[in-house]
């Protein structure tokens, strides 16, 4: 069965769900359990849908009522805590109760609706919980499926084991670069084509990239943190061109203390950006740090790549992994995505083994994400999908297969949207698992992002987080930074 054969329906139309409350609480999570139970409906704040749900706040007294017109369908009276955490606790689990019974199904991730999981699952981890105790905990509490709360704390432990390489004064550095050359199918990032305005602007952005760097370095010896990860992400990086990638490096090394440094990351992506120049001069700094290069085929069938809009093949993929492999390149990680339009249990599967026959030092496994601002939330209906049951089957398919590989789980995150309301996963053999990706999961140390559409994360006591937004059009991040 495929995605376009279980939407729900009321006659030939889709069904309309809405929501009210009397209170601000819980309002996110409110719409997005109900999203999960019906992934396929229209669903908005207000009255007067299909199926209405209302949550009535009177002090610690909430009730939650599910409705047809002219008909209720069930209820829940319940007490909240003065504790805020407990009390959204205590909200999901009697509205998952209610759309449980609606719907006769479970979520696998239960009433969790935010990015980082792996949260709930530290203080069991750290606490030396056993795993079992721990688990049972998860699926009583959280509603979380036994295999997935196996998971988390596998993931939870592991990302601990790489945290305890830092101190407390470690931090973050992220450089944006939101251009790639063509904009993928299921893209919802503010990325922008590479056409000949934007290649007009690379220079610019560049300087202004660097100017923002050196406020950034003021800041940072203020703070008095190191840059132990730094992250240069996409888009596709290496569109700025070989020589303003090497003026950003040398800014990078002439102003950060060197030692810190225990990772690089650069995020090459496609085949169509990586050639000799850009992996000789990223070579040249291989040999004092670790050097983490990505090359992200996502799928290895060609009729798939020509769909979500990437003109290369995998046989492209092949020919770039031996040419990283010849500037001496091993910390190679790769993203796959699965549930992919169009694409049957046979084409992940492939794949898989065609993406370990190339030995990435890790594998990133994405479910796929249909985002609100991507083209393919406008043309899904041109397609059709694996249903829910086939992802979830290959999900821990994939698990087994990359653990037999040598494979262990280290940073997970979830997405709004995603097929089925599963989870992405980076799986790396041992030894190479990704710093930056973990501390920027687990946020707990500050990661300073610097360029278009980059976002900053200051962390305060008793966990509180403040961002800083950069602006996501290119023109009005150059004129921002340069004043101009």
């Amino acid at each position: 069965m495929f995605l376009k054969d279980i939407i729900l329906k009321r006659g030939n139309s889709k069904l309309k769900i809405t929501y009210y409350s009397n209170s601000q609480k819980f309002l996110y999570d409110f719409q997005h359990i109900i999203r999960a139970f019906y992934p396929n409906a229209e669903i908005n704040f207000g009255s007067g849908g299909d199926i209405h749900f209302k949550a009535q706040f009177e002090g610690f007294n909430v009730t939650i009522k599910a409705q047809e017109p002219g008909k209720e369908l069930a209820a829940r009276n319940f007490l909240l805590t003065e504790d805020e955490h407990e009390s959204k606790r205590i909200f999901g689990k009697n509205l998952y109760d209610i759309l449980k019974a609606l719907t006769n199904k479970e979520l696998p991730w239960g009433i969790l609706t935010g990015i980082r999981p792996t949260k709930i699952a530290y203080p069991l981890v750290k606490a030396n919980m056993p795993v079992e105790e721990a688990s049972k905990y998860l699926q009583r509490e959280y509603y979380i499926s036994k295999k997935k709360s196996l998971l988390l704390l596998e993931v939870a432990k592991n990302e601990i084991e790489v945290l305890k390489r830092v101190d407390s004064f470690a931090a973050c550095l992220y450089i944006g670069i939101p251009i790639c050359p063509t904009k993928c199918l299921y893209c919802s990032f503010s990325c922008h084509e590479l056409n000949k305005k934007i290649e007009s602007l690379l220079d610019l952005y560049t300087q202004a990239l660097l100017t923002e760097l050196e406020r950034t370095y003021k800041l940072i010896e203020k703070n008095e943190n190191k840059i132990v990860a730094i992250y240069f992400g996409g888009g596709s990086p290496a569109v700025l061109g070989v020589g303003n990638v090497k003026r950003i490096f040398e800014s990078l090394l002439a102003n950060l203390n060197k030692e810190d440094i225990r990772e690089i990351t650069f995020e090459a992506g496609r085949p169509d950006t990586i050639n000799e120049s850009l992996l000789e001069l990223l070579a040249l700094y291989k040999k004092d740090f670790n050097m983490r290069l990505c090359i992200n085929p996502q799928t290895s069938n060609d009729r798939t790549l020509q769909i979500i809009g990437r003109n290369h093949s995998f046989e492209d993929i092949k020919r770039a992994f031996e040419l990283a492999r010849e500037y001496g390149f091993e910390n190679i990680n790769s993203d796959v995505i699965l549930g992919l339009p169009n694409e049957k249990e046979e084409d992940f599967q492939k794949t898989i083994y065609d993406v370990l026959s190339l030995n990435p030092a890790s594998i990133t496994v994405h479910t796929l994400s249909i985002k609100r601002a991507s083209v393919l939330r406008f043309k899904w209906q041109d397609y059709w999908f694996m249903d829910e049951g086939t992802v979830n089957n290959l999900l821990d398919w994939t698990k087994s297969i990359l653990s037999e590989e040598g494979y262990i789980p280290y940073y997970m995150y979830r997405q709004k949207n995603m097929i089925g309301n599963f989870e992405n996963v980076g799986y790396s053999k041992r030894g190479f698992e990704g710093l930056y990706n973990v501390m920027i999961m687990q946020e707990k140390h500050n990661i300073y992002a610097c360029g278009a559409k980059a976002v900053s994360k200051f962390i305060f006591e008793n966990d509180r987080i403040e961002r800083v937004f950069n602006p996501a059009d290119i023109q009005l991040y150059i004129s921002r930074i340069l004043n101009i």
